[in-house]
């Protein structure tokens, strides 16, 4: 039986592999996912089980479950649980590992000591001081854009005029 681990803490590092990891095995999922339902039983190419038993040994990691090598199972069905599984452990750790900020307007990383690290993959709509419109610089850039672009105009008629 393997001995169970403590999970890394949360630094900008692990939450970005994470998020990495996250998608991949998602991508993985879905693609199982599709033949699962016609054909549970039919075997899964060596090249697939070689990407699912690395993702698997990846999220061990986050999931704390030792030191052991995953197997992946030989049928998609097996592999669609193993994956499912791997998944709900994956969210369930950045549940216990976020919370809402509500002044963000999004879910962040717990990173202690660090500055707000938001859930990337949630695709994060920030409405804050870290938004553009907060910084005391932003009317000054603005405005050298809008005048950047006035004198493009006028490059441009005047390129058409000659």
């Amino acid at each position: 039986m393997p001995r169970s681990k403590t999970p890394p803490r949360v630094t900008h590092a692990t939450a970005a592999r994470h998020e990495a990891l996250w998608l991949r095995l998602t991508a993985l999922h879905a693609q199982i996912a599709a033949v699962a339902a016609r054909r549970p039983q039919a075997p899964v190419s060596a090249g697939t089980i070689s990407v699912a038993e690395a993702l698997l040994r990846d999220a061990q990691v986050f999931l704390g479950l030792g030191d052991s090598l995953p197997m992946a199972a030989p049928d998609h069905g097996g592999l669609l649980t193993q994956l499912g599984r791997a998944l709900a452990g994956l969210d369930a750790r950045e549940a216990g590992n976020a919370e809402w900020r509500g002044e963000l307007n999004a879910f962040v990383w717990k990173v202690v000591g660090d500055p707000a690290l938001p859930v990337q993959r949630l695709r994060p709509k920030l409405s804050a001081a870290t938004a553009p419109h907060a910084d005391p610089d932003y009317a000054a850039y603005k405005a050298r854009m809008l005048d950047l672009r006035a004198k493009l105009a006028k490059r441009i008629e005047q390129f058409h005029n000659r």
